[in-house]
């Protein structure tokens, strides 16, 4: 070969090196930022898919607790409100609709596995319009029924002590199918 040949030759083997130094691939520092980069993304994915899971139980825990309330807010719904029911003391499941104190009744129940305490509180309304004085209506002839049920020991989400969410409360009013002492009549 000549020697212009081998100068030509030559620089085509240094243009081959130039072009190919830039394809020589990751260093080892840079799959290590790669690599924990990579960790951190998965990490709060995974803690997301935690606190959905977390979140579920506790959503299913809610309904049960609403489940229970309901149920007894159907029970007392169901006693006819009339003046020997308003006088018979409250007890689940054969009481009446006599004014409870204002703690209110706590009973225990079990639904699905999962235990609550079912606090219900009847009050009478003073439907007076005489603020000053007690109600002439003896006995009362409106009454509130309350029913809040809240899950006992810890549990997922929103049942546990410190959650803000801690029980479910039913609150209905209930009046008896009779005149009032403050009816005219003509």
């Amino acid at each position: 070969m000549n020697r212009l040949d081998e100068k030509a030759d030559m620089r085509i083997k240094v243009a081959s090196k130039r072009e190919r130094s830039g394809e020589l691939g990751f260093t080892m520092i840079e799959t290590m930022i790669a690599l924990v980069v990579m960790m951190i993304v998965g990490l709060g994915a995974a803690s997301l898919f935690f606190f959905a899971a977390q979140n579920n139980m506790g959503a299913n825990d809610r309904e049960l607790a609403m489940a229970v309330a309901q149920k007894r807010m159907e029970w007392l719904r169901s006693i006819p409100l009339n003046t020997n029911t308003m006088s018979t003391a409250y007890a689940y499941p054969d009481g009446g609709l006599a004014a409870t104190q204002a703690s209110g009744v706590v009973e225990t129940t079990v639904s699905a596995g999962r235990t609550y305490q079912v606090t219900t509180i009847i009050s009478d309304v003073d439907t007076d319009a005489d603020t000053a004085a007690a109600s002439a209506a003896m006995p009362a002839t409106v009454k509130i029924i309350t029913v809040k049920v809240q899950p006992t020991g810890s549990g997922p989400g929103w049942s546990q002590a410190n959650s803000v969410f801690g029980s479910v409360w039913l609150t209905t009013q209930r009046s008896l199918n009779q005149f009032g002492p403050h009816r005219v009549t003509p």
